[in-house]
């Protein structure tokens, strides 16, 4: 148990240390994306910048043009020098514009560093539309970057998640295995110890015959106990290899549920359980009767187990429409909520200190549903907490009450 303990802290330890090293990565990986989404938008910013300028520069030459032609009268071969019709400011402005669309003449600067036309007629600004399209496309890069780390973090930590609840099931079972092993160790060696005291006892000594018929009684109980130990593990044996068989009769519930009660209320001790029984007329079933009497006894057997004493077991019978519906409750320890939906797992125990000192093999329920389900029924738990009882409800089919002859 402590071995078990110490493995499921350090797996515990383990998948935190991923979970976190999984989340620093994306963290990385997005900030990453914003720093180059940042640089990306700048560098575009930047370009559109060098088309204003190209802009200014074209329209400043256009305005310091001079065309020079040499004067026919200068004997020296003197250049005059014309400065040539100046273009209007629309005409300017649409020249730059439909050159570098991202740029604008506007009159007064929008930012800082607007550069004014040579003349200082008007200003040279970029564009608000190409702006947001280049933060709305950093807004795009960064929101797609994060979805894909978000994406890729949850499915590794998924991956791992699932690794580890397979990993901690694992464990899990290994441990009710070797509960399960101690336990039948246990419910093995208790009666071929008593049986061998029992034969030694027999041959060693001269006993009367009231001492003999004691001894010979109670070495009956003691292989009663171990045949049906040894027939519950063939049976889990048959019913994991889907051999389970089972004879299926015509049965009437009633009486037959107050027989095997009331026998195993004597197997245990007359009034030991503090049987009260209401059971419905005329609830017929298909049904094996000796593998529905396996069901019974395990769920009597538990009543028995788990209550303290003075014991109250409650059996009913009823009928639901087209199901039979047959009901044991006791008033023992409980169940807690967590434990009720493993309840049925092969070799699973209800893991409290109080009931761990109780003597079994973990089979007994799992060997109950499997035998349901082969009668085409269910069972299920319920329980209001621990040291409120609890209450295991079957529905079998119900068949109309065969003919009389």
């Amino acid at each position: 148990m402590a071995i078990h303990a110490k493995t499921s802290s350090v797996q515990r330890v383990i998948f935190l240390a991923v979970t976190l090293v999984v989340c620093v990565l994306v963290g990385w990986w997005i900030t990453l994306q914003i720093h180059q989404s940042k640089q990306l938008q700048e560098a575009h910013i930047e370009n559109l910048k060098a088309g204003r300028a190209m802009a200014w520069q074209m329209d400043s030459l256009r305005l310091l043009a001079i065309t020079y032609q040499p004067d026919p009268t200068s004997r020296s071969g003197t250049i005059e020098g014309r400065v040539p019709q100046l273009p209007s400011l629309r005409e300017r402005a649409w020249a730059i514009e439909t050159l570098y669309p991202q740029v604008a003449v506007v009159p007064s600067p929008v930012a800082e560093d607007d550069p004014p036309l040579l003349d200082k007629a008007a200003y040279l600004t970029l564009r608000p539309e190409f702006l947001r399209a280049i933060e709305k496309a950093r807004r795009t890069d960064i929101l797609r970057a994060a979805s894909e780390g978000s994406f890729l973090a949850l499915v590794v930590l998924y991956g791992f998640g699932l690794i580890y609840r397979k990993l901690a099931e694992e464990m899990d079972l290994k441990l009710r295995q070797h509960n399960f092993i101690a336990a039948v160790t246990h419910e093995l060696k208790t009666p071929i110890s008593a049986l061998r005291v029992w034969t030694e006892t027999l041959f060693s000594r001269s006993l009367s015959e009231e001492q003999r018929l004691r001894i010979h009684s109670l070495m009956d109980r003691d292989l009663e106990r171990l045949t049906e130990l040894v027939g519950n593990l063939l049976d889990v044996a048959r019913a994991e290899a889907g051999s389970l068989d089972l004879r299926l009769a015509p049965l009437d519930l009633g009486p037959w549920i107050r027989t095997a009660c009331e026998g195993m209320d004597q197997r245990l001790g007359a009034g030991a359980l503090g049987l009260k029984l209401e059971l419905a007329p005329a609830i017929w079933a298909q049904a094996d009767a000796k593998a529905l009497g396996t069901v019974v006894e395990n769920l009597l057997s538990n009543a028995y187990k788990y209550a303290a004493e003075p014991r109250q077991t409650t059996v009913t019978l009823d009928a639901d429409g087209d199901e039979a519906v047959l009901v044991v409750s006791d008033r023992g320890h409980g169940i807690s909520a967590k434990e009720l939906p493993r309840l049925f797992q092969r070799f699973y125990r209800v893991g409290d200190e109080m009931t761990r000192q109780v003597p079994g093999t973990g089979l007994g329920l799992f060997l109950t549903k499997e035998i349901l389900l082969r009668h085409g029924g269910t069972i299920q738990a319920a329980s209001r907490g621990p040291g409120l009882g609890s209450a295991f409800t079957i529905r079998i089919p119900r068949i109309p009450p065969p003919a009389e002859e």
